[in-house]
């Protein structure tokens, strides 16, 4: 099952042709979206993606997943319908194709939203700027973490536990840990794991970086507009998406994390030991970015994982 887990993540689906994406994208909308201008979208990190206009100027996002996995369409069309059914702002799916029979590959048209991912705006953001887009960002993020979403049986206390103690295994056999640092991360484990008793399972993102928060001008600043890519969402903690704005976001953006809260509304619904939680998994996400980045191929961001992971150590220690 291992060798099968290791074979699916490196296949790599082919990109269809522009050709090819306006002919399903005509297909599977019945005829809806029409004669459509197809463009490469390079922005599409996890995906092929092209961006979409119609005669009619509607634009849209076609998206084929780079590395297929059984079920992931299928789960991304559930979760699709709960974010919109429960109005968390994202790009709106309006068609798929599931059976594939339209393309080799599933894929996916989302509606197009204009604006600007906060990666490639580092230095752009205003303290206003910043105050704004943390409250909405906070606003936006509390409308996902309403949405109750148990996706396995299994408490997350216990999910948890064997998800720490596999990815720190992966890392020092990827010679990120050695011993003494294994052994830190797991008594800084132990001190913290039962303050994940009794967590209620809900939808989360599980990719909150700057990447996926779409940010739109207006007349008066930057706002945030959407949160992009949920191909990894499940039914988990919320706090480890607080977490992950807190080691991929607020850094950058201090006021934004500063206003984030009063968007947010949702600490005293979050259960007890927030803070001790919110710690673990700052540490937690560290070690997985390490063995995600590696099994991607994306050895700039797994040195920076491994760069936080080493400072992490040193303040521990100290």
């Amino acid at each position: 099952m291992a060798a099968y887990r290791r074979d699916m993540l490196r296949a790599v689906t082919v990109p269809p042709t522009a050709d090819e994406v306006a002919r399903a994208a005509t297909e599977v909308s019945d005829g809806a979206i029409g004669p459509v201008e197809v463009r490469p979208w390079p922005r599409g990190h996890s995906h092929h993606a092209y961006h979409l206009l119609a005669a009619d100027g509607n634009e849209y996002l076609f998206k084929v997943h780079r590395r297929p996995h059984p079920g992931r369409m299928r789960r991304f069309l559930h979760l699709a319908a709960l974010l919109a059914a429960n109005e968390v702002p994202h790009p709106r799916l309006r068609w798929s194709d599931l059976d594939r029979r339209t393309l080799e590959v599933p894929y996916v048209i989302q509606e197009f939203v204009p604006g600007e991912d906060a990666g490639v705006l580092a230095g752009q953001l205003s303290f206003a700027d910043q105050h704004r887009v943390g409250a909405e960002l906070g606003a936006g993020l509390a409308a996902l973490h309403a949405i109750e979403y148990v996706d396995t049986p299994t408490a997350w206390a216990t999910e948890f536990d064997d998800r720490i103690r596999t990815r720190a295994a992966e890392c020092r056999s990827l010679d990120a840990l050695n011993s003494e640092e294994l052994a830190q991360v797991m008594a800084f484990y132990e001190a913290r794991r039962a303050a994940l008793e009794g967590v209620e399972r809900t939808v989360t993102h599980d990719e909150l970086e700057p990447e996926n928060l779409l940010l739109a001008r207006r007349s008066d600043g930057w706002h945030f507009a959407a949160l992009l890519d949920f191909e990894r969402a499940r039914g988990r903690d919320p706090v480890l998406d607080l977490a992950q704005l807190d080691l991929t976001t607020f850094p950058q953006w201090p006021a934004m994390g500063t206003a984030f809260a009063s968007g947010y509304a949702r600490m005293a619904r979050l259960g007890p030991h927030v803070a001790e939680r919110r710690e673990l998994y700052a540490m937690y996400l560290l070690l997985a970015g390490i063995v995600y980045y590696r099994e991607n191929d994306a050895p700039a961001r797994e040195e920076a994982a491994r760069a936080g992971l080493q400072r992490w150590l040193t303040d521990t220690r100290s």
